[in-house]
């Protein structure tokens, strides 16, 4: 499964705690990083699901935003990239 995952995490001031190094983290033990709050790659449904219930113990539901696209068939997908690609092994 082909995942691509962003999030905005709302600055440290308007919580009562900083969550951001923890969801980061969690994203890129599955994840690389393209943007700097952008991911992408394959991942096995399983690790999927591990990481969806990491970053829901992590978020500020009322102050953050993770947004995570799922597909099954990467042949529906094309990828362009304008400058440096920072993950241009996927696709070799």
């Amino acid at each position: 499964m082909y995942v691509i995952l962003f999030y905005d995490i709302a600055d440290r001031n308007q919580k009562e705690r900083d969550n951001s190094r923890r969801i980061r983290k969690a994203v890129e033990k599955y994840l690389t990083r393209v943007q700097y709050s952008v991911f992408e790659g394959e991942m096995r449904p399983s690790d999927l699901k591990k990481l969806k219930a990491e970053l829901l113990k992590a978020v500020d539901t009322k102050l953050d935003s993770i947004v995570i696209y799922e597909s099954t068939r990467l042949n529906y997908t094309e990828r362009i990239v304008m400058g440096l690609d920072k993950n241009e092994v996927l696709f070799s």
